[in-house]
């Protein structure tokens, strides 16, 4: 089996998918076989990697709908050893019906272990990009998924979502998923010398404390460009600082996948910060 990593915070503008995206790229120059899967009816992923989505075409909604397997959606992104698949959602109608049919939520897990297991894809990572929000779509990810990686942004109202995100991992471990880990907590828009990114970096350290990668994706012009051009930066400009960033996020999950990433459990939760508390009040 492939290591399936969900990439998911129920808070938008993390920088969530340009995370699947630079991630699952930097992973295939480093000659890893890599999967990315578009979850999030948005259909970002598809995008960034200049994919239509049209009734002529195929996607997770056809894998969700019953209509096709895995493998019959997969598409070459260009990049040697990377595939994607498209969520494919190009109406309100089907962004109204993707969201009945993620009520299933165990298919996707059955799909990938039903696809591995015949030998129709092999990867060594699958990245399973989710919507910004913890609905069925998300829940179905991480119940497929043995490790959440979670982006997060510098700043004061980014701290509470990551919370709520590691106790539903929390709750999915003790149900439907024991093996679901955390493969860490990836500080983003991260501006060195700031007083901002230096409190968020010092705070995160203090609630998530080893959940936190030690690599910082910088708030770099560049990753907006990319995006715009519908490639990942690496292709673009891999000396930019933004992908350097990638690159180096790439070789820390590469060697974290020698060794098993943190679960939660008793002896490792998160910390309770006077922050969240006056969160909690606000509401």
């Amino acid at each position: 089996m492939p290591s399936i990593i969900a990439i998911s915070n129920p808070k938008g503008g993390v920088g969530k998918t340009t995370t699947a995206i630079n991630l699952a790229a930097s992973l295939a120059i480093a000659e890893q076989r890599v999967l990315v899967i578009d979850l999030d009816p948005i259909g970002s992923v598809g995008t960034g990697f200049g994919m239509a989505e049209s009734p002529n075409d195929s996607g997770m909604f056809e894998v969700l709908s019953g209509n096709m397997d895995i493998p019959q959606v997969i598409r070459p992104s260009g990049i040697p050893k990377l595939d994607v698949i498209p969520v494919n959602v190009y109406s309100n109608e089907r962004e109204i019906r993707i969201g009945d049919l993620s009520k299933n939520r165990v298919l996707l897990r059955s799909q990938i272990e039903r696809a591995s297991a015949r030998g129709a894809i092999d990867y060594d990572y699958i990245i399973i990009d989710t919507p910004p929000v913890l609905n069925d779509l998300t829940i179905g990810a991480l119940m497929a998924s043995q490790s959440v990686l979670v982006p997060m942004q510098c700043g004061h109202f980014a701290i509470k979502a990551v919370s709520r995100l590691l106790e539903m991992v929390k709750r999915i471990r003790s149900s439907t998923n024991p093996d679901l880990t955390v493969e860490g907590i990836l500080l983003n828009f991260y501006e060195k010398g700031t007083r901002a990114s230096t409190r968020s970096s010092e705070i995160a350290t203090e609630l998530f404390g080893h959940f936190l990668l030690k690599t910082r994706i910088p708030k770099n012009s560049a990753l907006g460009y990319s995006a715009f051009e519908q490639r990942p930066l690496a292709q673009l400009d891999i000396g930019s600082p933004g992908a350097i960033a990638y690159l180096a996020l790439a070789e820390e999950i590469i060697h974290r996948r020698k060794r098993r990433a943190y679960p939660l459990s008793r002896k490792n939760e998160i910390r309770r910060h006077p922050i969240i508390a006056r969160l909690d009040a606000s509401e």
